[in-house]
């Protein structure tokens, strides 16, 4: 059985989401169907992240009309984590060159669940752009985890 999920991160995971990176943004629909979408994710502090989904989205018609949202951490500094709780849409859009307009949304992280198996090692969820590209997206992407960073709310 695994132990009962923890309220806020550690400090280990706080120490690697903190950072910043690829994370899976989970929501769900009217219907109560499952939606997920690949993103990007920080930390604030132990209780509280910020996400980054595109506007207008699934996601974020999904996370505006639950008011609950999850993200899932994949090999990120070894951690597998399933971190979940209320979401609010702060203001603002991030508009980093070459991606769509960005919603944040502030997660108040109330539940943090160690999805890893004992012995078993995960590869880190990283995003592999085309080398025509490469350069663009990773600016992109140290656009998209700075303003994270700084989004007010």
């Amino acid at each position: 059985m695994s132990p009962a999920p923890a309220r806020q991160l550690d400090d280990r995971a706080l120490a690697v989401l903190a950072t910043g990176g690829p994370a899976l943004v989970l929501s769900s629909d009217a219907g109560g169907e499952p939606h997920a979408t690949y993103s990007w994710a920080v930390a604030i502090d132990a209780r509280s992240m910020r996400i980054a989904v595109d506007r207008g989205g699934r996601s974020s018609a999904n996370l505006r009309r639950r008011g609950r949202g999850a993200i899932v951490v994949v090999g990120n500094g070894g951690l597998n984590l399933l971190v979940s709780g209320r979401v609010r849409q702060l203001p603002g859009l991030l508009q980093p060159e070459g991606s769509a307009p960005l919603e944040v949304w502030a997660l108040a992280v109330d539940r943090v669940r160690d999805q890893a198996w004992p012995g078993v090692a995960t590869s880190t969820l990283a995003y592999r752009w085309p080398a025509a590209q490469r350069a663009a997206m990773r600016r992109m992407e140290r656009a998209v985890l700075a303003g994270l960073r700084v989004a007010e709310g």
